[in-house]
């Protein structure tokens, strides 16, 4: 988590295991007996780019101190239901935590000072209810 900046005592207390095209974060520990497909929170997505999970940015990315986005609230809603909002990446590209004052919203993507908003669909807020 260093290219957010994420103290390594925040980070250390899970430990990481590659498995099904992701890295899945744990404190409980697996033994190398254990027939489990899965457990923890997967914390990245692997590709071309390992793609930090929302679901783990959501739990850590309170403790970002670089590549950072805030957004202000009338910002939030936009990015939250899948948006672009432009003018807020500065000089930053790839993937950044977007949050606002007060709650860590997920993942988002600097590309050309525009952020792409990377929070899941099934994440994603209906006009019924936001």
């Amino acid at each position: 988590m260093e290219r957010f900046g994420i103290p390594s005592d925040i980070v250390s207390i899970y430990d990481f295991y590659e498995f099904a095209k992701g890295v899945w974060a744990t404190t409980s520990p697996i033994l190398p007996s254990s027939r489990i497909e899965t457990v923890g929170i997967r914390a990245l997505r692997i590709s071309r780019d390992l793609k930090p999970t929302t679901s783990f940015l959501r739990v850590v990315g309170m403790h970002a101190r670089k590549n950072v986005v805030v957004l202000d609230e009338d910002q939030a809603i936009p990015f939250l239901r899948g948006g672009e909002i432009g003018g807020v990446c500065g000089d930053m590209q790839g993937y950044v935590v977007v949050r606002t004052s007060r709650d860590v919203l997920g993942c988002g993507l600097c590309r050309n000072a525009t952020l792409v908003s990377q929070v899941p669909k099934k994440y994603r807020p209906e006009d019924s209810w936001v």
